[in-house]
């Protein structure tokens, strides 16, 4: 939450107050505390407690907060909590007690009297004491003071030696609430039961005149050697003289924290009524209703930055002044959505938004509704602009174009009088006294008594009109949702942006020669010769913060204020026109908004003008959220050195390690990680980051806003983290670093390497000798192998030789083989022996195949071959002929012999069981048998196959199951 700090009157009354907030406070606003805003934090934005009891800051940028739930550090980005499992000697979460030694060290004390400091990035501690920690003192001679809320005073030397100064010892009570050191070095004790001072180590009871009796809860030691003192009736001083009161309407207040800031303005917080501060004769006041998350006030601070930090009992708040400050409704404007804001030439300026027209005085912001009462009460203004006679046009949502003068409507132009629509987003007063006016149908012009339009068929590229601007030509750019256009003549051209992507066209500014033309799109910002031509963008790539742009304003002293959804961008105009041209890459560029007072970084844009300057070169800023004030000398102003870098966590594998011990790790660790910030409080937001690894890169990596690097699978060596960081557009740089190494596993020491390629060069010595030794030994095997292979060759190509010769079902030769046995008998044949063939035919075998299938036919052919195998003599050759058939070559036989084996076949085959395989069923064979006698029929040899088929045909003709000869033919002479 942010809120201008409001200066109100002195509450001697209810009613009075009442009456004197509506006419004091305008003028209050011009006030020294008109430009200083309120952030706040809760628990909603990561604050661990609500309660913040005490703040200070160390030298190294870290915000520290005492909570009732621990040790609260904040970064600028986010809160790290220390609880009593991270801080040894902490004792408790609940702390109470923070202060910041004179060497920049934190001390803080628990509940239950645990006393821990935080010094050169670790925490340490020291003996506990009883009952809680109300306060903590440490001298320049590094004696600490330590406040309890039960035992008084505990005083403890650099030399560990305690002496503790309670009731018995002077003290009014036991009860301490705070303490202080003066420039005299006396110590300072507020109680319960009044306030003393330490002589010795006794206490004194202090009894100085105008001091009311009763508890002290807050000390402050001036520069000047005297005291302010915090009671239940209000805050007091004493400066040598009489103590008397800071201000009368603190008189009724319990002041239960009271510091003075180098510029003697004192701030006082109080029990219930929130924040007071007092400069002089005037007191203003922070409460609830204006920022504050709650009215008890418990710590007070300065940062190194200029900011007030307010530990409230409801959360944290930051009160600063800032470069920007934010007018809303609280302050009095028709609405927080504002679309437009002018600078007339009688200096006045004029906001529009979404409920009405605003008047505000630049000097002192007071603010006036325009139009109370009138048509005026609730218009939606989306444009202003003044003509020549000093009139102000008003371009309207719903109502057309209104002409003010002194305050009041006097004409009008509606679409009654010709326009094409009542939207009016851009008003235009040219110098020849013609009004252009840009609508969502088209753009007008008015002469005073006639409109011309001009829409897309009169060459816009759209009609929906939301820029205007006249060039020292007299011709008259216009932009629109779909590209721009520039009427010369009577006669509208488009421009051609296809090049730059760009599209939508919010505002124009001339160049610095005035002979081109510079469009805020968004896509950039897109650069025109006064023709139109040669566009060229320059974006994101450039420097450019956001590339939407809504309003582009070129001020006095050459800068030029860029205006978007992500806040206010300021550049040079030189630098721009020098990125344009080819002569320099990026263009350096400052940022700003929430962090600098914006209530919303978000502008407007859309209408016309959306950003104007003042007569004191202040930029006005139409904003989601008010009309936004940026004072350019204040931002110049505010422009601090960044802290240091900080390691915030640096781990390995998981495990956090501490970043401030020379870290060496451990051989075989994978994935380091580091986090770092630069922590600083107001440019947490701007700030970029760079690192280099050096020992893996000489490069410089680019992070963004990133504050996390990783790395993984790093060879052992010695590294160094090198971390830069800076605020694009500022010219100081922070660093800061790591160092950590990696150690080597054993086998990755250099001896172990040198050992290793020692024994590598004896190890190849031997294995030479035996590599020859082995090689003589691989060709005597090589050779055995070679006469073994060759062997099973041969034994495999006869075995190959047999199963191309036999049948794989019977394991009798095949059909091949007995056709090359026929032809090997004709030698037989020459010798005198007689030759036999048998064929043998199965009958009833195709049933047993249809109905039990050719598993039960394989079986039945098995045991057939079984069968003639039987018969068959040792030199005699039984083969399968093809199917169901099946041969049988006797040699050296009579043709009875012949006949009388086939008998025994043809018996054998009919008795053949086929129950187990062809139930109901029986198989029986027919016979044919062709016979040739002797070297005189060698002849008939070729002839035994057809014979002995035509008598296995006979055979089966004649009945089946029976054997038939075949006649042997007569010798041909």
């Amino acid at each position: 939450m942010r809120t201008r700090l409001r200066a109100s009157v002195r509450r001697a009354s209810a009613t009075l107050l009442a009456m004197l907030a509506l006419v004091v406070a305008p003028a209050f606003a011009a006030q020294s505390l008109a430009d200083d805003f309120v952030e706040a934090w809760t628990t909603r934005d990561g604050l661990p407690h609500s309660t913040v009891n005490g703040v200070g800051q160390t030298a190294d940028g870290y915000l520290w907060l005492a909570t009732w739930e621990g040790i609260a550090r904040y970064d600028g980005h986010e809160f790290r909590l220390y609880r009593r499992d991270d801080v040894p000697g902490l004792g408790d979460d609940s702390v109470r007690a923070l202060h910041i030694g004179p060497k920049g060290d934190l001390w803080a004390g628990s509940a239950r009297g645990g006393i821990v400091r935080w010094h050169a990035g670790r925490w340490d501690s020291r003996p506990p004491v009883d009952g809680l920690i109300t306060d903590l003192l440490e001298e320049p001679n590094g004696r600490l003071w330590v406040a309890t809320a039960r035992s008084g005073v505990v005083r403890i030397d650099p030399d560990g030696r305690r002496i503790s100064i309670n009731a018995a010892g002077g003290l009014p009570s036991d009860t301490v609430n705070a303490l202080a050191r003066d420039t005299r070095g006396r110590i300072w004790v507020a109680t319960s039961l009044g306030l003393a001072r330490v002589e010795g180590d006794r206490a004194v009871r202090a009894t100085e005149a105008g001091l009311p009796a009763g508890p002290v809860f807050s000390l402050f030691a001036l520069r000047s050697g005297g005291l302010l003192v915090g009671t239940e009736h209000g805050a007091l001083v004493d400066d040598g003289g009489p103590i008397r009161l800071l201000h009368p309407d603190l008189a009724a207040r319990t002041a239960t924290r009271i510091w003075r800031d180098t510029a003697g303005t004192t701030w006082v917080g109080t029990n219930n009524a929130g924040l007071a501060r007092v400069a002089g004769e005037q007191i203003e006041w922070l409460d609830a209703p204006e920022g504050l998350p709650n009215n008890r006030v418990l710590a007070l601070g300065r940062d190194n930055e200029g900011s007030l930090w307010v530990g409230t009992n409801g959360g944290l708040v930051r009160l600063r002044a800032a470069p920007i400050h934010t007018y809303t409704r609280k302050d009095g404007l028709a609405d927080d959505f504002v679309r437009t804001t002018l600078l007339t030439h009688d200096g006045t300026l004029w906001v529009g938004s979404g409920q009405g027209l605003d008047r505000i005085d630049p000097t002192t912001g007071a603010i006036t509704r325009v139009g109370l009462g009138t048509r005026l009460a609730d218009v939606s203004v989306l444009a202003l602009a003044e003509d020549t006679s000093g009139d102000l046009l008003v371009g309207t949502f719903h109502d057309g174009v209104l002409r003010l003068h002194d305050g009041e409507v006097v004409d009008d132009v509606t679409m009654d009088d010709g326009l094409p629509s009542n939207e009016v987003r851009a008003v235009l007063a040219a110098h020849d006294g013609r009004v252009w006016i840009g609508t969502k149908q088209g753009v007008v012009m008015h002469d005073g008594e006639h409109l011309r339009v001009w829409g897309a068929h009169d060459g816009l590229p759209a009609e929906f009109v939301q820029a205007l601007h006249e060039d020292g030509d007299g011709g008259v750019w216009v932009g629109t949702s779909s590209g721009a256009a520039v009427i010369r003549n009577g006669r509208a051209r488009p421009i051609d942006l296809r090049a730059t992507d760009a599209q939508y066209v919010y505002s124009f500014v001339p160049s610095t020669g005035g002979d081109a033309l510079w469009l805020a799109t968004d896509r950039g910002l897109v650069r025109v010769d006064h023709d139109g031509s040669s566009p060229h963008r320059v974006a994101r790539a450039e420097g450019l913060p956001f590339e939407k742009i809504f309003a582009a304003v070129h001020d006095a002293q050459g800068r030029l204020w860029l205006t978007g959804n992500e806040g206010i961008a300021r550049l040079r105009m030189a630098e721009l026109e020098d990125v344009a041209a080819g002569r320099r890459e990026r263009i350096d560029v400052h940022l700003f908004g929430r962090a600098d007072g914006m209530a919303s970084a978000q502008a407007n844009g859309g209408s016309m003008p959306a950003a104007t300057l003042d007569d004191a070169g202040r930029l006005w800023v139409a904003t989601a959220i008010g009309v936004a004030r940026l004072d350019p000398e204040a931002a110049v102003r505010h422009a601090m050195p960044l802290p240091p870098v900080a390691i915030e966590r640096f781990e390995v594998d998981g495990r956090e390690r501490d970043p401030h011990a020379a870290a060496t790790l451990a051989p075989g660790d994978h994935r380091i990680v580091v986090r770092f910030v630069s922590p600083t409080l107001i440019n947490a937001q701007r700030v970029h980051y760079r690192y280099r690894l050096d020992g893996l890169s000489s490069s410089w990596v680019d992070l963004g806003d990133s504050r996390e690097v990783q790395f993984t699978s790093l060879d052992p060596r010695r590294f160094h983290l090198r971390i830069q960081a800076w605020v694009p557009g500022e010219p100081e740089l922070s660093r800061g670093g790591l160092v950590f190494s990696i150690e080597p596993y054993w086998w990755q020491r250099p001896f172990v390497w040198a050992a290793i390629v020692l024994l590598a060069f004896v190890l190849l010595a031997v294995a030479y000798g035996a590599r020859i030794g082995q090689l003589r030994h691989t060709e005597r095997r090589l050779r055995a192998l070679v006469d073994e292979r060759t062997h099973a060759l041969q034994v495999q190509t006869r075995i190959a030789e047999r199963l191309a010769r036999t049948d794989a079902l019977t394991l009798l030769s095949n059909r091949r083989a007995l056709d090359q046995a026929l032809d090997e008998e004709l030698e037989h044949l020459a010798q005198g022996q007689p030759v036999a063939l048998m064929l043998v035919d199965v009958d009833g075998f195709k049933p047993i195949n249809d109905l039990h299938g050719h598993a039960a036919g394989d079986v039945a052919l098995q045991a057939i071959a079984d069968v003639i195998r039987a018969q068959a003599r040792q030199h005699d050759i039984a083969a399968r002929w093809g199917g169901d058939e099946f041969a049988l070559l006797l040699v050296d036989c009579t043709l009875e012999q012949a006949l009388t084996a086939a008998e025994r076949i043809r018996d054998a085959v009919e008795a053949i069981d086929c129950e187990p395989f062809a139930p109901g069923f029986g198989v029986t064979a027919s016979v044919g048998v062709a016979w040739s006698g002797g070297e005189a029929h060698s002849a008939s040899l070729r002839t035994l196959v057809p014979r002995a088929d035509e008598a296995l045909y006979r055979a089966k003709r004649e009945g089946r199951n029976r054997v038939r000869a075949a006649v042997e033919p007569e010798p041909t002479i």
